[in-house]
Order: structure tokens, then C-alpha cells, then sequence
């Protein structure tokens, strides 16, 4: 909140103000925010692969992705291919992540840019984020429904 504030009262950037939302804004074009919403969906295809793993990408990528995503991505999306390669409990989740995916990848374009400013990394934040965020909701709401399903019965 107070990110969005800040930048909110600072920024001329107007496809910038479009990603100051309360929440995820998935019709957005803005390469930075479109690029940490694909970092998020990476990392949910490692989560998914490799369960319980101790150290993901996040901890090995973040700062240098939203600072220099043309030298990070390609690796992420090389290690993102292996990955989806392996055996995952969940056929569903993986078809998921991959649409999310290639929707995201589709927004990108031929190539990714050299270098972000301050304000983008911002935007990049918020969009990992908040794709996290809507992950972790429609987990909540699936866990809440499921409960009220137990309970009519």
C-alpha cells in the first residue's frame, strides 16, 4: 500500500497508474508488471515440479530479474521447460500455469528489455505479488468451500 501510495502521488507514468490497483490487474500490457507476474507463475511451475524444495528461484533470481530481465529470463524459462517436464500430481495445475504462461509470454513479445528503472522494479513487485496473492485466494476460497460443502451435508 504505501509503494502504491508513493508512486501514485509521484509517477506521469500512466500505463504505470494502471497497475496501482487494489488488486491484480490482468488486463495490464505494462512489460515490467507483465514481466513479475510471469516471475510468480515460474515459481509456481518449480513449486509444483519439485515439492517442498527449500530454496526457489525467488531466492536465487528476484533482484537480478527485476533489474536486468533480459539476462534472467531466458534461464528462468529454461529452467521453467525442465520443470514442466517432470511428473506432477496435479494434470489440471500444470495445463493452468502453462496457459498462464504462454498468455504472459504472448504479452512480452520478440525480446526482453536490457534493464529496469526504479519505477519499473516497482511495477515488477507488484505484479509477482500480486499473482501470488490470487494464487494464494483461490486456494482459501477452495479450502472455504470445501468446508461449507461438509457442513450442509
Amino acid at each position: 500500500a504505501i509503494i502504491k501510495a508513493y508512486y501514485l502521488r509521484k509517477t506521469t507514468n500512466e500505463q504505470f497508474k494502471e497497475v496501482l490497483q487494489m488488486d491484480i490487474n490482468e488486463e495490464s500490457d505494462y512489460l515490467p508488471y507483465v514481466l513479475g507476474r510471469m516471475f510468480s507463475i515460474y515459481e509456481q511451475i518449480q513449486l509444483a515440479a519439485i515439492p517442498g524444495i527449500n530454496t526457489t528461484i525467488k531466492d536465487k533470481y528476484f533482484t537480478s530479474a527485476s533489474t536486468t530481465p533480459a539476462r534472467i529470463f531466458p534461464i528462468l524459462g529454461d529452467l521453467a521447460a525442465k520443470h514442466m517436464r517432470k511428473t506432477w500430481q496435479s494434470k489440471g495445475l500444470k495445463i493452468k500455469l502453462d496457459k498462464t504462461l504462454g498468455a504472459l509470454t504472448k504479452k512480452v513479445g520478440d525480446r526482453y528489455p536490457s534493464r529496469l528503472s526504479l519505477e519499473e522494479r516497482g511495477a515488477f513487485q507488484l505484479g509477482y505479488y500480486f499473482e501470488n496473492q490470487k494464487r494464494f485466494e483461490k486456494t482459501n476460497k477452495n479450502t472455504e468451500d470445501a468446508e461449507q460443502g461438509e457442513n450442509n451435508d
